[in-house]
């Protein structure tokens, strides 16, 4: 056994519902993990799959932080398949990030070949703005609508039964199934930590966004896919080909995850989130009930806080369309947009590569069109926003990392006393 190592030590079911998987490793790697147990809950038996394929999202999981650090991976059983799809992922990751070790051995007892043969499409979906865009472009082939919650943030009950109904209600005017995943992925690893170590070879110093995400959402539906006989499974994009930066869901990345005989596929790298509001437009806003678009992730409580950067671009690019955002989820000021120029000529907002891009996307779809209405005042912002330089506030994207590396470079005792106050907790966010 290597000097770094996690071992997938124990696989348990519950309810015929729930995995919950105990994570062994070595002392060198429990600094990035919060807990050495993962769970996720199915609104499905998943208890008749077989355990090769339920390893697949504790794997996932865990194979991102054993190809930063070099730790190898111990696991009694594993499709045959997915194994093979980890080392063709492995070797663009490395050209990506070469100064990251991925020296990795993944020690397996038994490899197993699956074949399920499944007809059915499933997509992974979110309610925002990349998978309701797939989700129109595919909808004649009813797909299964996958969520996910726990990934990539927790969310507090109430807003996630409501978000729950809002698409369960969605999926029952669609026709089309839709299914739920619980995990903890969010509390399972100590991602400021990850950030801290590794974010200085990641595109935007992001663990998640940069390397892990695709990943992690894909493998959680592997054992999803057994049950709802799906063979094609849809990851919409967040880019296309312009934005010129390694990401962590990216064609050459998810186009190679599989398992058994089911092919992944990274929808929509085409258009730009622009033309996928176009899309959206085009099909969302002519049916019977408006239903919401799901974009925030900086508010754990409320659908779309209407405050913070995402949303915030959102509803600019539904208001070039010109959509009113209040119909469509968001919670909009009558003075947001100039909210929007103060933040933006102050540089208060956190401008990295990847978000440059989206902004600077929005000033390419300024046309006349947008011009030939005044959502909330928008006429005199659109003509100042389509010259303003962008890029120069890219440089407030540095900011937070060096925060993160002060403080998690201090004694334990003094990075206790300082989380209790909580300006410094939300700059540590």
């Amino acid at each position: 056994m290597s000097r770094k190592y996690i071992i997938i030590e124990d696989l348990k079911l519950f309810n015929q519902r729930e995995l919950r998987f105990r994570l062994l490793y070595s002392k060198s790697m429990e600094k990035y993990f919060l807990t050495n147990t993962l769970y996720v809950k199915y609104d499905k038996e998943v208890g008749d799959v077989d355990e090769s394929i339920l390893m697949v999202p504790c794997i996932a999981n865990v194979i991102l932080i054993a190809w930063a650090t070099g730790a190898d991976v111990y696991v009694e059983k594993l499709d045959k398949t997915y194994l093979e799809s980890l080392s063709k992922i492995r070797s663009v990751l490395k050209k990506w990030y070469p100064k990251l070790p991925f020296s990795t051995k993944i020690d397996v007892e038994k490899v197993i070949s699956n074949k399920f043969r499944g007809k059915n499409y499933g997509l992974l979906f979110s309610g925002g703005v990349d998978s309701a865009c797939s989700y129109i472009r595919h909808r004649d082939k009813n797909p299964c609508l996958i969520m996910v919650r726990g990934a990539d943030m927790r969310l507090d009950d109430d807003i996630w039964f409501k978000i729950k109904k809002t698409y369960e209600d969605f999926a029952a005017e669609e026709g089309v199934e839709i299914t739920f995943i619980e995990c903890n992925t969010s509390e399972l690893k100590n991602i400021n930590l990850l950030q801290v170590e590794f974010g200085r070879f990641l595109t935007d110093f992001s663990w998640w966004g940069g390397i892990e995400h695709g990943i992690v959402f894909l493998g959680l539906c592997a054992p999803i896919t057994v049950k709802k006989k799906i063979g094609t499974l849809f990851i919409a994009s967040s880019f296309t080909k312009d934005f010129n930066y390694p990401w962590g869901s990216h064609p050459l990345i998810d186009n190679k995850v599989s398992w058994a005989d089911v092919r992944v596929i990274h929808d929509g790298y085409h258009l730009d989130r622009q033309e996928k509001i176009k899309v959206i437009k085009n099909y969302w806003l002519r049916k019977r009930k408006q239903y919401p678009l799901r974009v925030c992730w900086e508010n754990a409580a409320q659908f779309n806080c209407g405050k913070c950067e995402k949303c915030w671009r959102t509803m600019i690019g539904l208001i070039i369309e010109g959509i009113d955002p209040k119909i469509l989820g968001f919670h909009v000021e009558d003075n947001f947009l100039e909210s929007v120029k103060s933040a933006l000529q102050k540089r208060q907002l956190h401008l990295c590569n990847s978000v440059v891009y989206f902004w600077q996307t929005l000033q390419n779809h300024i046309n006349n069109n947008a011009l030939t209405h005044n959502l909330y005042n928008s006429k005199e912002f659109f003509e100042w926003f389509k010259t303003f330089k962008i890029r120069a506030n890219v440089e407030r994207g540095i900011i937070m990392p060096h925060l993160w590396i002060i403080y998690y470079r201090l004694p334990k005792s003094i990075q206790h006393l300082l989380s209790k106050f909580n300006k410094i907790r939300q700059l540590l966010r």
